[in-house]
């Protein structure tokens, strides 16, 4: 716990996007086919500049319906330009509430060099927040239950 927030590790395992030159429809497409996936051994994994991976949590969640979270990205990897969850930072109310799932995080070296990331590592901050209200509707997206980083199905979930 730090004064905020929550830190979460980085699992050992990732997914990084093969560099392919093909159309991603976001009403149909299963993206799982279009990344490679590693373990990240005690020697770590070299993040290419540009390069987009997927990783995840090492800890599972489950949000009550009274609560929602937010994830940021540690200061020490952005300033050496590394994102982390560079839009996707919200925890929905009563995700993993059926079965506790990790987090997927979103991933790009900005910078012009390598960087090496390694598992188990405090990766980001998630800070709880509480609602007024408890939320009406659960959860039911397609992340929730995973406890790998999960690619985007647009085939379970398209576009609307």
């Amino acid at each position: 716990m730090r004064p905020s927030s929550y830190l979460l590790r980085l699992n050992n395992y990732l997914l990084s996007l093969k560099e392919e030159e093909v159309e991603i429809d976001t009403k149909k497409t299963n993206t799982a086919d279009y990344f490679d996936s590693y373990e990240i051994g005690n020697e770590g994994f070299i993040l290419k500049p540009g390069g987009f991976y997927l990783g995840s949590s090492v800890e599972k969640l489950s949000i009550p319906l009274n609560m929602c979270a937010d994830l940021f990205q540690l200061s020490c990897y952005a300033r050496i330009g590394l994102s982390v969850n560079f839009s996707s930072n919200l925890v929905a109310s009563s995700f993993g509430i059926s079965e506790p799932s990790t987090l997927t995080f979103e991933i790009k070296n900005l910078s012009n060099r390598d960087i090496r990331i390694y598992p188990y590592v405090k990766f980001c901050h998630i800070r709880f927040l509480y609602h007024e209200t408890q939320a009406s509707q659960k959860y039911n997206g397609i992340y929730s239950g995973q406890s790998v980083a999960k690619a985007s199905n647009f085939e379970q979930k398209p576009a609307r």
